[in-house]
């Protein structure tokens, strides 16, 4: 029987000692223990889009751009959906990297019958500033969703403010002050005449 010098025998009781000892890192995902998440724009078009999609109406589509207003009509089948979710999507805070960086709030107006729930972000820097989901009381129907958006760059500052009162009115206000140049100032309003 051949035998090895000492140093090769600690070498490899060493290495087996460093590889038993070695043990994958727990990833632990910093919200796993918080359940739920905030109100999801995303879902709540895409629910609408299942309630609506192919029921034909008219929409009378106002754009005021500075002091000029351009009104044109245009209808359910024709009208370019993609652009107007893009600019909701982009709102969307359900996103578990949102859980606490909001203050929720939420109340009631009895008055107008309404549920009120109102999210303020807690940092200026985040895009979507507030949010507040109005739901109705009797039903539990969305009645409206109110949104004011801030993005500040090197070259530009916008805000925005998205409105939508469901079946009735789609509304984005857009105030855009660039360093060089002129301020801008635009609304544009979907409203269905169903």
């Amino acid at each position: 029987m051949k035998k090895y010098p000492a140093y090769i025998s600690l070498f490899i009781i060493a290495l087996i000692v460093l590889f038993a000892s070695c043990k994958k890192k727990d990833t632990k995902d910093p919200y796993a223990d918080i359940q739920g998440n905030y109100f999801s724009i995303r879902q709540f078009a895409l629910d609408q889009w299942n309630t609506f999609r192919g029921s034909p109406f008219l929409i009378l589509k106002t754009v005021k751009n500075g002091n000029k207003t351009d009104s044109s009509y245009t209808n359910s089948d024709t009208l370019n959906w993609g652009n107007i979710f893009k600019v909701f999507f982009e709102t969307d805070i359900s996103d578990r990297k949102f859980i606490g960086q909001y203050t929720f709030t939420q109340f009631d107006d009895n008055q107008e019958g309404t549920h009120n729930f109102y999210y303020k972000a807690n940092d200026p820097d985040l895009f979507t500033q507030k949010l507040l989901i109005t739901i109705d009381q009797i039903n539990n129907k969305v009645k409206g969703i109110y949104i004011e958006t801030y993005k500040k760059t090197l070259w530009d500052e916008c805000k925005q403010t998205l409105f939508y009162y469901p079946m009735h009115t789609i509304q984005i206000q857009t105030d855009d002050k660039p360093v060089i140049g002129s301020k801008n100032y635009s609304v544009l309003q979907y409203y269905f005449m169903r």
